[in-house]
């Protein structure tokens, strides 16, 4: 393509003239300016980074400058989450890690969604080769697992914009996969009668998601009972459990009482009477052989697929530990007024029910403890089985 006189001498006047970096620039604005040019990077310009450096030290919990700013305010985030989400960008976004972070385009972004959305990838399974390293399998992604991958990317690239590291937006106006929510199977209450009615391989799988069943508790909510989170006719939730963060605040950041059969109470109690460290501090009641450790989590859900079938529930296959939250949720939604079930669950997806749930009465939480006791109770009656002696 000719060039005209005047585009001539300009380009003549960059290459033989004496052009610095504050020229640069301003030859860099007048150009997008005119709509001639959507982004350009400077050397040793914050934008120079390169993406794949850029995006692992925004993933990484002790030097992410985006970690200190959440932490700083008193935001939520955890280092599972910060973990899956490097691994996602070291996984996913390896094509752009050369490219400077200041060169990212929205355009780039929307190519590689559509590629992930339509094409297969490379997903990391449970499978582990000779070696004992994880095998990778190419196959389809689920609609979900590509737009966290996307956001994986443009979580950090948004910062960047935000923070002046690039001019660049690169994350605006993204069309994200539709996604349609899995239905989770809600065991009846006959079917989880039977299966709490028989013998466990485990018997602390059994109790732990005997306790899930009963008051709706999060896995990692009864990973962190202790002794001392259990009263007389209810359970006291003050932390949850991960295995990166260790104890932590419930989701939500607030604690919550659960109204519980005493018999569970009483199951719990004996349980926690087991741990070596007893009479040392406060104990886990599902410890592990480390004094400051819980136990359970896989095991847990390995345990209850066994159970159901061998319960011969056969249309119960996808149950996990987490669907006991939705049984109960289940059944106390038909017998208990929602805003009282809000006391509960710590549930705080609306507005006013997370207004109401700060103003609990005991009159409620004693409705609550005759509903559970009355739907609950047939449940934990069979799981009285003296426990077997490795407790």
């Amino acid at each position: 393509m000719e060039l005209s006189a005047t585009e001539k001498a300009a380009v003549e006047g960059i290459l033989l003239g004496d052009v610095g970096i504050a020229g640069a620039e301003a030859i860099v604005r007048a150009l997008k300016m005119r709509g001639l040019l959507v982004g350009a990077v400077l050397p040793k310009s914050p934008g120079a980074e390169k993406t794949g450096h850029f995006l692992d030290r925004f993933w990484d919990w002790r030097h992410s400058p985006y970690v200190r700013e959440k932490l700083a305010v008193g935001q939520s985030i955890h280092k599972r989450y910060v973990e899956i989400m490097k691994a996602r960008c070291r996984l996913y976004w390896r094509h752009i890690s050369d490219i400077p972070v200041g060169e990212i385009t929205v355009k780039d972004i929307r190519a590689h969604l559509c590629r992930l959305a339509t094409l297969p990838q490379l997903v990391i399974t449970s499978k582990k080769d000779a070696d004992g390293k994880r095998i990778y399998e190419r196959r389809m992604l689920k609609a979900e697992t590509v737009n966290q991958i996307v956001r994986a990317a443009t979580c950090a690239l948004r910062w960047a914009y935000n923070n002046g590291l690039t001019s660049n937006d690169c994350f605006s106006g993204i069309r994200y996969c539709h996604v349609t929510p899995e239905k989770r199977h809600v065991m009846t209450m006959s079917q989880a009668a039977k299966l709490f009615s028989i013998p466990w391989d485990d018997d602390e799988s059994k109790l732990a998601n005997l306790t899930s069943a009963c008051t709706g508790m999060r896995m990692g909510e009864v990973q962190a009972l202790h002794l001392s989170d259990l009263g007389d006719d209810r359970i006291f939730v003050r932390h949850s459990w991960a295995r990166l963060d260790g104890l932590k605040c419930p989701k939500n950041g607030s604690c919550r009482e659960i109204m519980t059969p005493k018999p569970l109470i009483s199951m719990l109690r004996r349980k926690a009477e087991k741990n070596p460290w007893f009479n040392e501090c406060d104990p886990y009641i599902f410890w592990s052989p480390s004094k400051n450790k819980p136990g359970g989590g896989q095991k847990w859900n390995k345990s209850l697929k066994k159970s159901i079938l061998k319960a011969g529930l056969d249309d119960c296959g996808t149950v996990t530990f987490h669907c006991w939250r939705h049984f109960f949720t289940t059944n106390m939604a038909d017998n208990i007024d929602e805003r009282k079930l809000q006391l509960e669950t710590g549930h705080k997806s609306l507005d006013m029910l997370e207004h109401y749930a700060a103003h609990r009465s005991e009159e409620a939480m004693e409705e609550l403890g005759l509903v559970s006791n009355r739907l609950f109770g047939r449940l934990v009656i069979p799981g009285l089985s003296p426990f077997s002696k490795n407790g």
